[in-house]
C-alpha cells in the first residue's frame, strides 16, 4: 500500500514551493524575459529595492516585479539575496496582525490543498 502524501508534510510544502517557482517563471517567459540583459549584481539589487516596495506596498504590481526579479535569478542558476532583506520580513512579520497572519495561513492552506488534489495519484 502507498504511503499518504500528508504523512509527509514537509515534502508536500516543498513540493507546492517547487510548482509556484515554476509558474512564476513561466510566467514571466511569458512576458518576455524583461531582466534578461541586466547582470547579476543589478537583478540582485533590483531584487531588493523590490522586495522593499513589496513590503511597503503590497500590491499586484511590486509583487510581479519581485517574482519575475526572482525569476531570471533562478534562470540562471542562482537564488535571490533573501539574507539581504531578512530582518525587513521578520519585521514585518512581527508587526502583522495575528488576524491578518492566520488569514494568509488560511489562503496558502486551501492553495496546498488544491495543489494536492490537482497533483494526486490514484491509489493502486
Amino acid at each position: 500500500m502507498a504511503d499518504d502524501p500528508r504523512d509527509h508534510p514537509e515534502a508536500i510544502v516543498n513540493g507546492f514551493l517547487q510548482h509556484k517557482s515554476l509558474e512564476q517563471t513561466q510566467g514571466y517567459l511569458a512576458r518576455g524575459k524583461r531582466f534578461a540583459k541586466l547582470d547579476a549584481g543589478q537583478l540582485n539589487e533590483d531584487w531588493i529595492n523590490a522586495v522593499r516596495g513589496w513590503l511597503a506596498h503590497k500590491d499586484r504590481t511590486n509583487e510581479r516585479m519581485m517574482d519575475d526579479l526572482a525569476a531570471e535569478l533562478r534562470l540562471r542558476g542562482v537564488e535571490p539575496p533573501y539574507a539581504a532583506v531578512e530582518q525587513e520580513l521578520a519585521d514585518r512579520s512581527a508587526q502583522t496582525k495575528e488576524t491578518e497572519r492566520k488569514k494568509v495561513l488560511r489562503a496558502v492552506a486551501r492553495e496546498i490543498g488544491e495543489f494536492m488534489r490537482e497533483n494526486q495519484r490514484p491509489l493502486q
